[in-house]
């Protein structure tokens, strides 16, 4: 009767493990509570590698999902960033994006995390262009392509709340002005919390 207790028990906690399994893995896509999107970065640097010159300024992106969920599927085009803005600079550094180059694409490319506690989901925004005065008085273009996209990270508050803040990393290259170099982005460590468009109401993503 032990014996059968145990192998009755043992059978119960492997059907609850394969539901949760399930459970985690029907989980396919994120979704938003709002399409239309505001980042707002206290700080975006850009630096190059030879000497280290930066640019440093403040940055507000605005976009809009393509839908109100997004799917698990890597290289899926999710959005585009369809307004930049370059505010307040650090010292004599400054930076312009080029609005002619706006739109700019923006595909899902993964989260961090275990399902189904997801830390954070990263996207690849593909076609930013903007022009930096460096520290060192050099003035550069840089674009991401396709080959090399620039970063973007949304990270996940807890539950029940799942408020998000952003992120930008990764590396772009110049034009030839500056050498052709790839310099690198990066900003603060914490964000402001992603904001629906127009409202000071921060956006919440869940996975479904």
């Amino acid at each position: 009767m032990k014996i059968h207790k145990l192998v009755l028990g043992a059978v119960g906690a492997m059907v609850l493990l394969g539901s949760l399994i399930a459970s985690s893995a029907s989980a396919r896509v994120f979704s938003a509570d709002s399409q239309s999107i505001t980042a707002s970065f206290s700080e975006v640097i850009f630096r190059e590698p030879a000497f280290g010159a930066t640019a440093n300024c403040r940055v507000t992106l605005e976009g809009s999902l393509h839908s109100a969920t997004v799917d698990k599927t890597p290289g899926t085009l999710i959005g585009s960033i369809t307004r930049g803005i370059v505010g307040q600079c650090v010292g004599t550094t400054g930076g312009t994006i080029l609005q002619e180059t706006l739109p700019w694409n923006v595909r899902y490319s993964g989260f961090e995390g275990p399902l189904p506690e997801i830390r954070s989901l990263i996207i690849h925004v593909i076609g930013a262009a903007f022009r930096a005065r460096l520290s060192n008085g050099i003035t550069c273009l840089a674009r991401t392509e396709l080959n090399e996209p620039g970063r973007g990270r949304f990270h996940f508050d807890a539950a029940p709340s799942n408020h998000v803040r952003a992120g930008i990393e990764g590396a772009i290259r110049t034009g030839s002005e500056c050498g052709g170099f790839r310099g690198t982005l990066s900003t603060e460590v914490t964000s402001r919390y992603v904001k629906r468009s127009g409202t000071t109401t921060a956006i919440s993503v869940t996975l479904i």
